[in-house]
């Protein structure tokens, strides 16, 4: 176990230098500060109690820190300078993170995943499971503010789902980690954009190219699975122009087949002389998606409870459970025609519910696309999700956990989309919807 828990604990340490400077500097609440710096300790107690003997050692220092702080309170309480014991503070902070350096084996490798979507955390578990399995690994999972864009691409509204991931999945907080200090050996992250997403974006220090100053590997794996069926090098160039392709140090690819796909439309766009960069760089691994999409059972789920109501027929037994997506690209392309779809698969599902049951699960970032590109189907939409939620016949899912629903719904139907992979990948039927026909 020695230096598994290291790294969380200098990133408190370090956090607590930054807040007790803060003091100094006249820039925050000092009572706030100091009762954080409280946490930070018996959070870094707790820590320690994997060390056995070691940590009950370094107890002693940390009740020398809580006296740090109680000097710093009685100052403030009797009106007198607090310079003094800020520094003494200080000091003592330095000396901590010393022994703490000396006495605790430094990890062998410490690995950050940067998810930012809990949606799509399913493209980065597998690996961070198996990394967190090794003794020799320090894996931490820092989910990075995103936001949804005006179009003009300025910031409407940011968001941050670190309290979406499953409970098993430790998390933490971006605002506690100076990235580049710590400086991982590997980050890996699934948002291929940067700042070319219209849409939405993570926030700018979590651009590839700045990520890749703040550790010795950069590891891109895709959030999606791809139809290989007609894949072409052509047809990668779109998504192969993102700067992850340049800036990462390793790209993850869903297959062999994938990587050659890849490798040889970064070869149109970059030149022939480029080809072996691309050979080295990218991997044909597999994707994490297609690990945990395979590895749920539907026994194994726990449904809220409305769903179950809806699932489940007079006898106990289960009907038939039908996924609905309904997708970016094809809601771009036919604009107010899949409106019209949607409402009609609405209508025909309804009249089915005694034996079948309907799953809608949009895409996610649908609201966002459509005040931001579509602005004149926004309302529209809404209404429509509205009105599907008010008369609850169906199952309307905007959950984090995609896997679940692929589980529990026997096949799928609407727009062509990554998620048919998914329903491929564990043998469900998929049929994708015509927008031009109406039952």
């Amino acid at each position: 176990m020695a230096g598994r828990y290291k790294t969380q604990i200098i990133i408190k340490i370090d956090n607590m230098h930054s807040m007790a400077n803060s003091i100094l500097t006249g820039t925050t609440n000092v009572n706030f500060v100091l009762d954080e710096m409280s946490n930070e300790i018996i959070a870094i107690g707790e820590l320690l109690v994997n060390y056995d003997d070691l940590g009950a050692d370094l107890i002693v220092e940390l009740e020398d820190l809580v006296t740090g702080l109680d000097k710093i309170g009685q100052s403030i309480e009797a009106g007198r300078p607090i310079r003094m014991p800020v520094d003494m503070l200080l000091a003592k902070l330095v000396k901590v993170r010393k022994i703490f350096d000396d006495k605790i084996p430094p990890n062998k490798k410490v690995v950050y995943f940067l998810p930012y979507k809990a949606s799509m955390w399913d493209s980065l578990e597998s690996v961070w499971e198996k990394a967190s399995r090794d003794e020799s690994c320090d894996a931490v999972v820092m989910p990075i503010p995103y936001c949804d864009r005006n179009p003009d691409g300025t910031a409407r509204e940011w968001h941050w789902e670190g309290n979406e991931f499953p409970e098993y999945v430790p998390i933490t907080k971006y605002q506690d980690v100076d990235l580049a200090a710590v400086h991982p050996d590997q980050i890996y992250i699934h948002n291929p954009y940067d700042g070319y997403n219209l849409v939405t974006s993570v926030a700018p220090e979590y651009y590839s190219d700045k990520l890749k100053q703040c550790t010795d590997q950069l590891v891109y794996i895709p959030y999606f699975v791809s139809d290989e069926n007609g894949a072409t090098p052509e047809w990668a160039e779109t998504h192969a122009r993102m700067p992850v392709y340049v800036n990462a140090d390793i790209i993850v690819q869903q297959s062999e087949k994938m990587r050659d796909i890849y490798i040889q439309a970064l070869v149109n766009l970059y030149g022939e002389h480029t080809r072996r960069i691309w050979e080295e760089k990218i991997k044909g691994w597999g994707s994490p998606k297609l690990d945990k999409v395979r590895k749920t059972k539907k026994d194994e789920q726990d449904l809220p409870e409305d769903w179950l109501v809806k699932i489940k027929k007079p006898d106990g037994s289960w009907k038939k459970v039908v996924m609905y997506g309904t997708g970016l690209g094809e809601m771009l392309k036919s604009e107010a025609k899949l409106l019209d779809k949607i409402e009609n698969v609405l209508e025909y599902f309804q009249k089915k519910t005694e034996n079948v049951m309907l799953l809608w699960r949009p895409h996610p970032l649908i609201p966002a696309t459509l005040d931001s590109m579509r602005p004149e189907l926004a309302a529209r939409y809404a209404k429509i999700v509205d009105d599907y939620k008010k008369a609850d016949w169906g199952i309307f899912d905007d959950t984090p956990d995609l896997n679940r629903s692929i589980a529990i719904c026997d096949a799928y139907y609407g727009d062509d989309s990554s998620v048919i992979q998914l329903f491929q990948g564990v043998k469900k039927p998929v049929m994708v919807e015509d927008v031009e026909i109406r039952n």
